[in-house]
């Protein structure tokens, strides 16, 4: 009985309770502030600027006059917005769908059927090497294979075969087809990579049992793999979709959007009202769109993936 009286009288001596030195508290937002202030200098403010920008009829006169809303009324009249949402549409579309569908069957194919062979690990090897070449020098190499002269390593090889005679002159024929298959392979790996660690990670107890029970292979990728792969599955979709809704870097470097506007896309004309023609507050309202689309096509994707049941915790039956 004395103990606890003794007990309780030290718990009712009125101690503070410990608390951690500033210094301590201090030291994680310390390690942080150098990348906050990066990304508050290139990302934040640069946003900031851009929607300002948006409603202001700046040129290259540098002297910018608040409009309004003017800029994108002028959007909506602009002639050419069917035809730049029609490419965008194509080249977003084509691209995500193609990508994902390599980077699936080669994730299945090296993590599954021929999981830990050398064959596997050099095949995901060359394809991670588009992705790693500078962006000039893998555009150049398109550039080289697609030439529209007798030079052009398809056209050569076409004509020592004696299947052509004069040169085909590719870029004018299929442009936007050149334009996909080149950002296609340039960006296969990420997708890859993902789903293959995804695939990894998978026990191998399922296959067994699976097999114990008679499945056949196209019933252990359809119920054991897919499956597995829905998270992996909804972020490389969203953010390829993303990124190919913003993208123009390759567009511009092998077609410069044309022939005759034949792969222009929102992004790449937002790029070129801004910084060829100098409209900046009008290529900033035509960015601004880009990011609307890019932000319902994410709402989209979020609703088709029922990311709300995906986030719920998992019920354990009893």
């Amino acid at each position: 009985m004395n103990q606890m009286e003794t007990v309780a009288g030290r718990v009712d001596t009125g101690a503070k309770p410990y608390r951690k030195p500033l210094r301590k508290i201090a030291y994680p937002y310390l390690f942080i502030l150098p990348f906050s202030l990066l990304v508050l200098v290139f990302f934040i403010l640069p946003a900031i600027a851009t929607v300002l920008m948006a409603f202001t009829d700046l040129n290259v006169s540098m002297k910018p006059h608040f409009v309004g809303l003017v800029n994108f009324k002028r959007i909506f009249t602009d002639y050419n917005l069917p035809e730049l949402l029609g490419h965008s549409a194509v080249f977003a579309v084509l691209s995500l769908v193609v990508s994902l569908l390599f980077a699936l069957v080669i994730a299945i194919a090296t993590q599954y059927f021929l999981k830990g062979g050398l064959s596997a690990v050099v095949y995901r090897v060359l394809w991670l090497i588009p992705s790693i070449i500078p962006s000039v020098v893998y555009v150049t190499f398109w550039k080289f294979i697609f030439d529209p002269t007798e030079g052009g390593l398809i056209n050569d090889v076409l004509h020592r075969l004696g299947i052509i005679g004069d040169p085909i002159s590719w870029f004018t024929k299929g442009a936007m087809a050149i334009v996909i298959l080149a950002t296609v392979v340039s960006t296969i790996s990420g997708g890859m990579i993902l789903l293959s660690a995804a695939i990894n990670s998978i026990p191998e107890d399922l296959y067994k049992a699976a097999r114990v029970d008679g499945a056949s292979e196209k019933s252990v990728i359809l119920k054991i793999i897919l499956p597995t792969l829905k998270w992996p599955l909804m972020y490389i979709t969203i953010s390829d979709l993303i990124g190919f809704v913003s993208s123009y870097f390759f567009i511009m470097l092998l077609t410069q959007g044309g022939p005759m506007r034949d792969t222009t896309t929102l992004s790449l004309y937002a790029y070129e009202q801004a910084f060829k023609l100098h409209y900046y507050g009008y290529g900033s309202a035509v960015a601004l769109i880009v990011v609307f689309i890019s932000l319902a096509l994410t709402l989209l994707l979020f609703r088709l993936f029922d990311f709300d049941d995906m986030i719920k915790p998992s019920r354990i039956e009893d």
